[in-house]
């Protein structure tokens, strides 16, 4: 089932611009169209030919479409000057655009659609710049006016079941089974408080319930996820999608956040661990034995370094054998140490608030160092503790007043990923029935007013 986002048909109509300037010459056309609110092209006056509507709501029924690409260094004014338009036109038609549109926003490879209704028409009736696969903007002449506006093409979800066992990583998996790598970015993130995806071994599984995106009958993207299992090392992870009021986010069965104050890893991807936390490690340069109180991550030189909590830089500059470091104080109990950075993000130094997972420096080489690598450090009341196996604290969890809407969520969720057999692969549509305030995205919107069946 694909539900209708009744959002963007609210706000099909993003921004409209009618009626001559007072400064501007109108624009004289030899044919008009006219359109209503929801781009039903009344053009066309024969009343007993059946309409035929484009992707973006026109008639077409008579009427001459032509479809171009723009080029390289390709402006408006060039599109408009080789349709004959006057320099006069073209400036008056830019002045009202730029009242609307980032005409800088034209990019070579977007398309856009010249209508023609009128063999004695001496420029077009319409032209519509397709910005992506769902934004466009409308340049309509009706009688002697121009009308300039945005809008968008109408986005259904298709609501699906997905469920692997990793053999390799959790990125590999879902794309081997038809899903989008994007999928595994959400899930990662979800987790990411829970499980070291820098640890997933072969065996490990999951399962989803989750929005995938579509403009018409083409993909658009992946939405949202709804509901997630992971099985890591025997031990089951779930994760339930809640909005209700001022609680909104990911939760355990139990109601509990799934977030915690720190993420579990500071990279968005999975990294080697080259060497974990020890009290009496073989220093690979000093070539003695001394406490290693973080781990080590082998990454590509560049990669983005997070950082795993919200928190207060306290340091951020070169120093010795640690290299660029990055120090973070996320409140009163923890701190956390990024070394041997290659960089720092921009506007990273001493002072600075940054948020869970921002990126604030570069995996380098700098300091006392073998090659490419982070070594983090996450330090409790000033004393170091292993970051692989410390018990993270958790966020604000459900109300007790809102277990019970809670609680039918997350019945409703299993129930569908129950109905995902054992040893399928790849993705399955389902459909989905709950409640409008529990899906993101449909918070007291009324958003299952329509529908549209595969």
């Amino acid at each position: 089932m694909r539900i209708l986002l009744s959002g963007i048909l609210a706000g099909f109509i993003l921004c409209g611009c009618t009626g001559q300037s007072s400064d501007t010459p109108p624009l004289a056309k030899a044919s008009t169209s006219q359109k209503d609110t929801v781009n039903k092209d009344t053009s066309n006056t024969n009343t007993n030919e059946p309409p035929e509507l484009d992707a973006f709501g026109f008639r077409i029924n008579n009427v001459e479409v032509e479809e171009r690409t723009i080029k390289r260094n390709e402006s408006l004014y060039l599109i408009l000057d080789k349709l004959d338009f006057s320099p006069r036109q073209i400036f008056s038609v830019s002045n009202k655009a730029e009242k609307v549109v980032d005409l800088q926003s034209m990019r070579p490879g977007q398309r856009y659609h010249i209508y023609s209704g009128s063999d004695t028409a001496s420029s077009p009736d319409r032209i519509v710049w397709q910005k992506n696969d769902m934004e466009y903007v409308v340049f309509d002449w009706q009688q002697d006016s121009l009308e300039v506006y945005q809008a968008v093409r109408p986005l259904y979800t298709e609501t699906t079941v997905t469920s692997g066992t990793i053999d390799n990583s959790l990125y590999q998996t879902i794309s081997t089974n038809g899903g989008s790598p994007l999928l595994a970015q959400k899930l990662s993130k979800i987790f990411a408080w829970q499980v070291d995806f820098f640890s997933l071994r072969s065996g490990d599984s999951f399962k989803t319930l989750y929005e995938n995106r579509y403009v018409d009958d083409e993909f658009y993207g992946v939405g949202d996820v709804l509901a997630a299992q992971l099985e890591h090392r025997g031990k089951l992870f779930r994760a339930y999608y809640f909005s209700q009021g001022e609680t909104e986010g990911f939760f355990t069965e139990e109601g509990e956040s799934v977030q915690r104050a720190l993420l579990k890893a500071p990279f968005e991807y999975d990294h080697r661990i080259s060497s974990p936390f020890s009290r009496n490690r073989m220093h690979p340069i000093l070539n003695r034995r001394r406490p290693h109180n973080g781990v080590d991550y082998a990454a590509p030189y560049g990669t983005p370094v997070l950082s795993t909590g919200d928190g207060v830089v306290t340091e951020a500059r070169y120093r010795g054998a640690s290299g660029n470091i990055v120090q973070v104080k996320h409140n009163r109990t923890y701190r956390t140490a990024y070394l041997h950075l290659k960089g720092f993000a921009g506007g990273i130094r001493a002072g600075t608030h940054v948020e869970q997972g921002q990126v604030i420096g570069y995996v380098g080489t700098t300091g006392r160092s073998t090659g490419p690598h982070l070594h983090y450090e996450i330090k409790r009341n000033n004393r170091p503790v292993n970051p692989l196996t410390m018990d993270l604290p958790s966020s604000e969890s459900i109300p007790e007043k809102l277990m019970a809407d809670f609680n039918e969520v997350r019945e409703a969720y299993d129930r569908q990923l129950d109905a995902r057999k054992e040893g399928d692969t790849g993705e399955s549509m389902i459909t989905l029935s709950m409640p409008d305030t529990t899906i993101p995205g449909f918070l007291n919107t009324g958003a299952f007013a329509g529908e549209k069946m595969r």
